[in-house]
């Protein structure tokens, strides 16, 4: 009985595979929340006028959730991208959840907040982008391109 307990606790330790997917997770709600900002820019506009904030901020928190979206999901900068999207939590905290709902009403803003922060201080996991390419600087290189291409796209589309 302990064998097999043993045998089935070493076939679950993927330490790597569990960063993938939490980066796939916390990576695409950032994404998702950040394409309906791009979506509606005027409404995110109004809604950061409404919070005190300038309206231009509108640009810079929907960046920050694509692309920082987008960087976690490839695994691409992780680390910096997991402080960037964990500090738009922490003034999406402290600006529209706790005045408005009350600490108990923001627990996405919290986890996507300490996930964020997590993977900033674990990193990506070998399951990333860059780590395909490791073998190859010219091909490693070809990859940060590529990704900064899909950003670019994203703002072509509210261009």
């Amino acid at each position: 009985m302990m064998d097999s307990l043993t045998r089935f606790s070493r076939f679950c330790y993927r330490p790597d595979l569990g960063l993938l997917l939490i980066r796939l997770v916390i990576g695409g709600i950032f994404i998702h929340h950040g394409w309906m900002k791009l979506m509606s820019i005027p409404g995110t506009e109004h809604m950061m006028t409404m919070l005190g904030m300038p309206g231009f901020m509108a640009y810079a928190i929907m960046t920050v959730e694509l692309v920082g979206g987008i960087l976690l999901v490839l695994g691409v900068v992780a680390r910096a991208a997991g402080v960037a999207t964990g500090i738009a939590m922490i003034v999406a905290l402290a600006l529209a959840v706790v005045p408005s709902r009350g600490i108990a009403g923001g627990e996405l803003e919290l986890t996507l907040m300490v996930c964020s922060f997590a993977l900033a201080l674990i990193g990506a996991g070998k399951y990333r982008l860059l780590h395909l390419f490791e073998h190859d600087a010219h091909a490693q290189a070809r990859a940060v391109i590529i990704a900064a291409e899909a950003t670019d796209v994203a703002g072509e589309i509210a261009g």
